[in-house]
């Protein structure tokens, strides 16, 4: 993955909490607000690159959680 894709996945997931921001709980919300700036300072960042920055490789890792209020307790 490229900066580029990297560029798109972000907006992509902004636009996903952006979305859900009116079904937020109350307090979730700092929680989801504190994400879309880390998203929001790495796309700003990721504007100001050139094309060849743009073009080099980057490393990622996904890291896939489950919700809390999915486990169930007996």
């Amino acid at each position: 993955m490229n900066h580029i894709s990297q560029r798109n996945r972000l907006e992509i997931q902004l636009k996903n909490y952006r979305d859900f921001m009116p079904l937020c709980p109350p307090d979730s919300f700092p929680k989801l607000v504190n994400e879309m700036m880390k998203i929001h300072c790495r796309l700003e960042k990721i504007r100001e690159f050139t094309l060849e920055q743009l073009v080099e490789e980057v490393q990622f890792q996904y890291e896939t959680v489950q919700s809390k209020s999915n486990f169930k307790t007996i």
